[in-house]
């Protein structure tokens, strides 16, 4: 059954008729943010991170919840979505470099072997190249490899792979030749950078259930329960998606750019983190606002916790590679 198409009055209408209070946010602005700001659809989406009463007859009413607190939450699910966005782009361009670098040293291979393997195993790489070239900013260099694809050598294939592509052109690499890689976190990666880029909400499923469950990276399991920090919480935050994605991304990114030539560039991301987490997310004007939401309130608690722990760890290795 279709459901009916509402208009902004009747969104507003909607809201109450759901127990979202309008104490904190003016109806006549709220109506404006609706216009202008965000759509009715993904911003009740974040009322998820909200319980309703239990009695069969409240059971379509929320519990403490404005509409200044889904606001506030859509604004700082965009910074969080911007500055996953920077560590993501910064951890592709590292590994590329350290992918190519390995290459280049390796005298089992001329960087053209390892592409025709890639090819062989999945010759659809090549086709939907071909089929999107229009579409990519890149499309001179993939007209370049389709008029000899015989011979594409591995430094001109990564310049127009997409990122899931080159994961798999990773991992096939490091399961020939071995080496330090970090091809177990890189689905994680993959994940937070593809969401962030199309803007899909994060901050919108704190609560469980959680839409999927996760294989956890054991790696990062176990160098949380070694850290007195964290007690147990650790093992009941990371069964969530997305956090468990961003603690690893987190881990990621200190790890991989954790180089002389790299650690200015990490500091900067890191402080961009430490900014949202640590500024951001509480100024003074909504700290208050997320208080009474235990789950909120812990899960802020626990990202504070892990990013206080990467920058303890004084330029160590912190993964497994």
């Amino acid at each position: 059954m279709y459901k009916k198409k509402l208009t902004i009055e009747e969104q507003i209408e909607d809201l109450r008729s759901k127990n979202i209070k309008f104490d904190l946010y003016n109806v006549e602005e709220a109506k404006k943010f609706l216009q202008y700001n965000n759509y009715y659809f993904k911003l009740k989406s974040y009322a998820q991170n909200y319980t309703k009463y239990s009695k069969v007859e409240l059971s379509n009413q929320y519990i403490n919840l404005d509409f200044a607190y889904l606001v506030e939450l859509s604004t700082l699910d965009m910074h969080l979505r911007r500055v996953i966005v920077g560590l993501c782009l910064d951890i592709e361009h590292v590994i590329k470099t350290r992918f190519i670098r390995d290459i280049t040293n390796n005298p089992e291979e001329d960087g053209y072997n390892i592409v025709n393997k890639y090819v062989e195993h999945d010759y659809s790489v090549l086709t939907s190249l071909y089929s999107n070239k229009d579409k990519s900013a890149a499309r001179e260099l993939i007209d370049k490899i389709k008029s000899n694809e015989e011979e594409i050598p591995v430094w001109k294939l990564v310049e127009v792979l997409p990122f899931g592509r080159f994961i798999e052109l990773y991992n096939l690499y490091y399961g020939l030749y071995g080496g330090h890689s970090y091809s177990s976190y890189l689905g994680s990666v993959k994940f937070l950078r593809n969401a962030a880029a199309h803007n899909i909400c994060l901050l919108n499923s704190l609560r469980k259930p959680y839409s999927v469950k996760i294989n956890k990276c054991m790696d990062i399991m176990d160098a949380l329960s070694k850290s007195r920090k964290f007690e147990t919480s650790y093992k009941s935050k990371m069964e969530n998606p997305v956090i468990h994605d961003f603690v690893v991304m987190l881990f990621v990114y200190y790890d991989a750019l954790n180089t002389v030539g790299n650690r200015s560039m990490r500091d900067k991301g890191m402080a961009d983190v430490r900014k949202l987490f640590f500024d951001t997310m509480i100024r003074n004007d909504n700290k208050e606002y997320f208080s009474k939401n235990d789950v909120l309130v812990s899960d802020y608690r626990y990202i504070c916790q892990v990013i206080e722990y990467l920058e303890n760890c004084r330029n160590k290795p912190v993964l497994k590679k």
